[in-house]
């Protein structure tokens, strides 16, 4: 593909970002690859966001820029979508970066036999093909590997992004990434393209930081994954799902007491399941399920995340 012949729309949504937003736009300005549409969607800002991204505007003819009542994150980002006309569509949040050469490295691998360019491919355990085959990239989109399960750092096709993506109630704000992913994965018959090099700068994640997990939430991302997935071929992914619905009993277990889930449908759910699909917990994570007290279990999971972390150096 001619990289300069193929425009690229970069979607910005921006919630009172005063701090962040003016180094987030000014590192796409940078790109050295130039056909770009900058639709920057302001999503009801109370500080001065706004203002900055008029002004930059106002300097650079590609960006364009949104002002909408708030409506959260990915209402935004469907904004800057329909306003889209390049072929090929990534994002970018308001406190992220990108490196000078993203977007480049993005499009050259760009082509009429894929729908999705997956970034940060280093990111996806022992994979090293340079193509996934559609079919088993979904498994790994629903057992959320690497970066799958984040939008931004990838190139999307454009008329893949279509409204049903984003259908979301505003509610859900934790794992709404997760359920865009699986929709789109199973909108497309095409292998997807991978690479490896840095293609993304991510600030401080505040969401994650801050979300509360609770039993009937993660049951309502369990509910919305069934839905993205083909009714006909759910029993191919069960395992698949298995695997992310444990790892989100985990984030409610250190969240909230064990009265609030363990008689849950989520919990009594993944106990069936793991019968039923001869799937067992670890030794380790029925023994941090049964700590006595939420501080204990939330101590019990800061660990073994830091030696996970160190495991995977």
């Amino acid at each position: 593909m001619s990289q300069e012949m193929c425009t690229v729309a970069v979607v910005v949504p921006v919630y009172n970002s005063d701090d962040t937003i003016g180094e987030c736009i000014s590192s796409i300005q940078k790109q050295t690859y130039t056909a770009l549409q900058i639709i920057v969607v302001d999503d009801g800002s109370t500080d001065g966001s706004g203002d900055i991204c008029d002004r930059m505007a106002s300097a650079d003819s590609r960006i364009v820029v949104i002002h909408q009542q708030n409506r959260g994150r990915t209402a935004a980002r469907y904004s800057g979508v329909a306003a889209a006309t390049g072929q090929w569509l990534t994002f970018v949040d308001s406190d992220d970066t990108l490196p000078v050469d993203a977007i480049r490295n993005l499009v050259e691998h760009a082509s009429d036999d894929t729908d999705i360019v997956l970034g940060n491919g280093q990111s996806l355990a022992g994979e090293q093909r340079s193509v996934i085959p559609i079919e088993e990239f979904r498994h790994k989109a629903v057992r959320a590997e690497g970066t799958i399960g984040v939008p931004w750092g990838s190139l999307y096709r454009r008329q893949l992004l279509t409204h049903y993506l984003f259908d979301l109630p505003r509610g859900i704000m934790m794992g709404e990434d997760y359920i865009f992913w699986l929709r789109l994965v199973f909108s497309t018959e095409k292998d997807v393209h991978i690479i490896y090099k840095d293609v993304y700068c991510k600030g401080p994640d505040h969401t994650s930081n801050s979300f509360v997990w609770t039993a009937n939430y993660a049951q309502q991302l369990q509910d919305y994954r069934l839905q993205a997935i083909p009714e006909g071929e759910l029993a191919k992914y069960e395992a698949d799902m298995f695997q992310d619905r444990v790892a989100n009993l985990f984030a409610v277990a250190t969240w909230s007491r064990r009265r609030e889930w363990a008689e849950s449908k989520f919990y009594k759910d993944i106990v069936a399941d793991s019968k039923r699909l001869a799937i067992p917990l670890s030794a380790r994570q029925r023994l941090v399920l049964w700590l006595p007290s939420l501080r204990l279990r939330r101590a019990a999971g800061s660990i073994a995340t830091f030696f996970h972390s160190l495991k995977n150096k």
